[in-house]
């Protein structure tokens, strides 16, 4: 058997730390090879392109958001096949702060060739006016005729931005069927809790418990925010 394609993630420096090694744990259970690489500050897109220019254009690239993961093995086994297959796969995703009106292959978790990315003219994968990060894949695809396989999200826990006209995602998503996990907004500590305890049902091979996940998702909503520190008050 040929080795597992690496998933490629990227993180800045206000991510925090158990985000980083909840990530690593639930891969190396699932057997699966990730290759974190620290990039502060520098565009997603642009860091996505970079990685791109490294592989030949036979290898399927795989990229994966800091705080997410698949929830079991065979999900990302079938994002592999998807791209080998030709297909362009990532998880679904809108952009309501762009002019765009289409649902997308989000690179929270996206798997392609790289002959596809370079048959669709090498584009820039960074933010534009017009598109979000990699969003212009999915754009080129359409145009000419390439298979999309976008996981929908089919639960969330804290509701947040719309789908355009498919439905809601937000904080703690869930994509499939309960195959893939992403957070969003990782960067905000009071997030992690949701994170970690997705992270430790994986990792010990216990059922999904969405009960528990929404009572913590309660108790972010109903605690009161922390008060501002000004300068003044060390």
């Amino acid at each position: 058997m040929h080795p597992l394609p690496v998933i490629h993630t990227m993180y800045w420096d206000n991510i925090p730390a158990d985000i980083l090694e909840q990530q690593r744990a639930v891969f190396a259970h699932l057997d699966l090879p990730l290759q974190q690489e620290r990039a502060h500050q520098q565009p997603h897109g642009r860091w996505m392109t970079e990685v791109l220019e490294r592989h030949s254009s036979d290898d399927v690239v795989i990229f994966c958001d800091i705080d997410a993961f698949p929830l079991h093995r065979q999900a990302c086994l079938g994002a592999i096949a998807q791209a080998q297959a030709g297909a362009l796969f990532g998880l679904a995703q809108f952009s309501n702060h762009k002019p765009g009106t289409q649902v997308y292959a989000g690179p929270m978790f996206m798997a392609l060739r790289k002959g596809l990315w370079e048959a669709l003219g090498k584009p820039d994968l960074q933010t534009s006016k017009q598109h979000d990060a990699a969003e212009v894949l999915s754009a080129l695809a359409r145009e000419r005729g390439i298979a999309l396989a976008m996981p929908a999200p089919t639960a969330t826990l804290i509701p947040k931005w719309a789908l355009g006209h498919e439905g809601v995602f937000g904080i703690g998503t869930f994509y499939g069927q309960r195959d893939f996990f992403h957070l969003f907004e990782s960067r905000k500590p009071a997030y992690g809790a949701l994170l970690a305890a997705v992270a430790a049902d994986v990792t010990q091979d216990r059922p999904l418990n969405f009960a528990h996940y929404l009572a913590l998702a309660q108790r972010l909503g109903d605690d009161p925010p922390a008060p501002r520190r000004r300068w003044w008050r060390l």
